[in-house]
């Protein structure tokens, strides 16, 4: 859905959305309006950071059922990188850099993922995450952090990259154990834990540098707690671009801003920016707490290989349950 307005602005975006028709509006087709994406693009498809949250599913997936009777059983992490790996070798159209030549060089065997990723500060890491923290929540076991960091450093090695994954993984297992803020004392609960995240991981990670610091981003929310609009999440996160603060700042803000539904996510899509991740992160946490039924069902229709997102979804489900014992391996 984010893909045809990514790195435009606010005012652009508006532009476009009223030159469009009712059905148009749907799903606007990204062929000519994004420089990374195709011309063949077809309307509907998703980017990288559904690709690759799917991969993840799938690798836990298959990790969790692995019983490691034909072969020996691979790690989680192992599981990850090879599913990263399969989605290389199938379409890296609108993939960052940083991932793409990352998983290329796994891909030819010339790296491990211990030492494959690259210093870039993109948000190719937290964009996939929501999936590690369900996977976490739902089986509750902690924060694996070594697991987050190996995930991280497969692609991104950059201090304040590993640091805004910690803090997004933390955060996602905060609201499924809490839900989406909606009051103002819940969303003044979740600030201050994003703030608390924050300066611990920039203290650990040696972050000084004011492009760096989630927090004092965090911080500006919690002082206008009540008057988050328009103008002050685009200047908090600097019209959230494609590097990691700032999309987690803008994720943060959209969160708190008002009651987070299917319209936040609509919302995401017309702040400009990396319109496609932050839309993506959204609409991560909102199926991962409210459901399938907080999506417009329209729009399922229209996406992309939707027979196959909801298949990987259900073998998710499937496997987490009965790896909890609560559904028999033979369903």
């Amino acid at each position: 859905m984010g893909i045809p307005y990514e790195n435009l602005t606010l005012e652009q975006i508006a532009e476009i959305q009223m030159s469009l028709n009712k059905n148009e509006s749907l799903f606007v087709n990204a062929a000519g309006r994004n420089p990374y994406i195709p011309k063949a693009w077809p309307t509907g498809r998703w980017g990288d950071a559904t690709q690759l949250s799917l991969a993840i599913m799938n690798a836990i997936a298959k990790h969790l059922s692995d019983d490691g009777t034909e072969k020996k059983k691979l790690s989680l992490i192992d599981s990850i990188v090879d599913e990263h790996v399969k989605e290389w070798w199938d379409c890296t159209d609108g993939w960052g850099n940083g991932t793409k030549s990352a998983i290329e060089r796994i891909a030819q065997g010339s790296y491990s993922y211990a030492n494959s990723g690259g210093p870039s500060t993109g948000n190719g890491v937290i964009m996939k995450l929501t999936p590690v923290a369900f996977f976490f929540h739902v089986c509750k076991i902690n924060v694996d952090d070594e697991l987050v960091e190996k995930i991280c450093r497969m692609t991104h090695t950059s201090p304040v990259t590993i640091a805004t994954a910690f803090i997004y993984t933390y955060l996602c297992m905060f609201i499924f154990e809490n839900d989406l803020p909606s009051t103002h004392v819940e969303k003044k609960a979740f600030l201050r834990y994003a703030h608390q995240l924050s300066l611990k991981y920039e203290s650990k990670y040696n972050l000084v540098t004011q492009k760096d610091l989630l927090s004092i981003r965090v911080n500006r929310y919690l002082e206008k707690i009540d008057e988050i609009n328009d103008e002050l999440l685009l200047d908090v996160s600097h019209g959230g671009p494609l590097i990691c603060v700032y999309t987690l700042s803008m994720v943060i803000g959209l969160i708190v801003a008002k009651r987070v539904t299917f319209g936040t996510l609509e919302k995401a899509l017309q702040m400009g920016g990396d319109t496609n991740i932050v839309a993506a992160m959204i609409g991560a946490l909102l199926g991962a707490t409210q459901g399938e039924q907080s999506i417009d069902p329209r729009r399922i229709e229209l996406v992309f290989r939707t027979d196959y997102v909801r298949q990987v979804g259900e073998e998710f489900g499937q496997v987490l349950l009965q790896h909890l014992n609560l559904l028999p391996a033979f369903s």
